[in-house]
């Protein structure tokens, strides 16, 4: 049986894939119970010849290749269709998960039959704990929002900072959006408020690499900015899926000041770039517009920054 399916996006990471692959197999249960996919998102470097050598090394490694570049959305959720694995884990290739958490992680979320098991992570110097009692089961709403708002968005911080049973994100129909940037977050606000059953245990297993180059380090551009709204927009569309007033509410106020805090960008933008910037707009950014006043409205929405 496959425990476990570890889905690793690649693109232009020649000097990281080899650590962070390697990390992988310095664990604790034995290669048969768990699979690791690399998704070879059109990498144009040597990442790809660094993977297939390592094939050699390690016989449950395996390589999905793009015919065309889908950003890591897109990467993942291939990753996510040909995977075996129970549970799934999305891990960076330009990370690393520390030795021997495999069989502490799996363990914990088999015996409570957890839809999404959390775990705590490093970045830096820096290492991030979430603030919970163990072993009390919780729905994913109950976990995200339990009235500490102001640190409820760091269990949202990342894709890889849990794992996910598979059969749950079938049947929820969880994707991640594509060809896009910033698909983490709605993403994962979608999954905790789908969940019925998630865990926390207080492991640091993930070893958060703080590149300089990634995309997420990329400078304000037309580009990066309508990603970021039209990021807000779907977070916006989760609320469908909440239950109760005070989650409505948290998430209607992260859009506010979202956008609030995005208007300020805008204004750093030529008028050439504020016109490419509104043309990669999503329609639905129209739902969040009874959130702001009429001046960051037309900022946000149309590129207006004269009475800002």
């Amino acid at each position: 049986m496959i425990r476990l399916s570890i889905i690793v996006p690649f693109y232009n990471v020649e000097k990281y894939v080899e650590e962070c692959i390697r990390s992988l197999y310095d664990q604790d249960i034995p290669q048969e119970e768990y699979e690791v996919l690399c998704v070879d998102d059109c990498s144009p470097d040597g990442s790809r010849a660094i993977v297939e050598r390592l094939q050699k090394e390690y016989k449950t490694l395996r390589l999905i290749c793009h015919e065309r570049n889908k950003k890591l959305g897109g990467a993942r959720n291939t990753g996510q269709r040909e995977a075996k694995g129970e549970y799934i884990w999305f891990v960076d290739s330009d990370d690393t998960i520390y030795p021997n958490v495999l069989k502490t992680i799996l363990d914990a979320a088999e015996k409570s039959n957890a839809d999404i098991l959390q775990f705590d992570y490093s970045r830096g110097e820096r290492v991030w704990k979430t603030v919970e009692e163990l072993d009390v089961i919780q729905n994913g709403e109950d976990y995200l929002f339990n009235n500490q708002s102001h640190w409820w968005y760091d269990k949202l911080s990342g894709a890889w900072r849990q794992i996910f049973k598979r059969q749950f994100l079938q049947e929820s129909g969880l994707e991640y959006i594509e060809d896009a940037m910033f698909e983490d977050t709605d993403f994962l606000l979608r999954a905790f408020l789908s969940a019925d059953k998630v865990q926390y245990v207080p492991i640091e297993a993930y070893n958060y690499r703080i590149n300089g180059e990634s995309v997420t380090k990329a400078p304000i551009s037309p580009e990066r900015l309508a990603w970021r709204v039209n990021l807000v927009a779907r977070c916006r569309q989760c609320i469908s899926n909440a239950k109760t007033d005070y989650t409505k509410e948290t998430i209607n106020r992260m859009v506010m000041n979202s956008l609030t805090s995005i208007r300020n960008e805008i204004k750093s933008l030529t008028c050439r770039q504020r016109q490419m910037y509104v043309r990669r707009l999503d329609s639905a950014i129209g739902e969040c517009k009874i959130f702001v006043n009429w001046r960051t409205w037309l900022a946000v929405r149309y590129g207006i920054t004269l009475f800002v």
